[in-house]
């Protein structure tokens, strides 16, 4: 498959907590969130879908799940194609297996991928890959 290199630039993908970050309740950095993914169209692997339909159906309140399904109606799922220095990548404690799907398929398309996983971002470069990133804090669903 071809995708423009213009088409590639206006993309970005985003991690399972990041989806979560745009649908939680009273979270104060999803204006920021919005800002930065402004005009861009929004991917999200099939392991960063099927992880945030999980979690939005097991712990998050009625209001979350509406904003899942309008969040949902914006986003691209895209199939998991990691790149193969991602493929390479060790799991460790701080690095899973889902990190390292989710983090290779942007690398792979070479867009940036949103995350709050700082932890699983410095293993990977512990490692000796760097992962074009943009960290956030993170915001669990609390269900409350």
């Amino acid at each position: 498959m071809y995708i423009s290199t213009k088409v590639i630039q206006q993309m970005i993908n985003l991690d399972t907590v990041t989806a979560i970050a745009f649908i939680a309740e009273n979270y104060p950095i999803r204006s920021l969130l919005r800002q930065y993914v402004n005009g861009q169209e929004m991917v999200i692997t099939q392991t960063a879908f099927a992880e945030f339909t999980n979690i939005v159906k097991t712990v998050g309140k009625l209001s979350e799940q509406t904003r899942a399904n309008r969040l949902l109606q914006r986003l691209t799922i895209i199939p998991d194609n990691p790149s193969p220095r991602a493929l390479n990548l060790r799991p460790t404690r701080k690095l899973g297996r889902n990190d390292i799907i989710i983090l290779g398929t942007g690398d792979k398309l070479g867009i940036v991928t949103t995350t709050a996983d700082a932890k699983a971002v410095r293993a990977a470069s512990a490692q000796g890959v760097n992962f074009d990133v943009y960290i956030h804090q993170p915001f669990p669903l609390t269900g409350n």
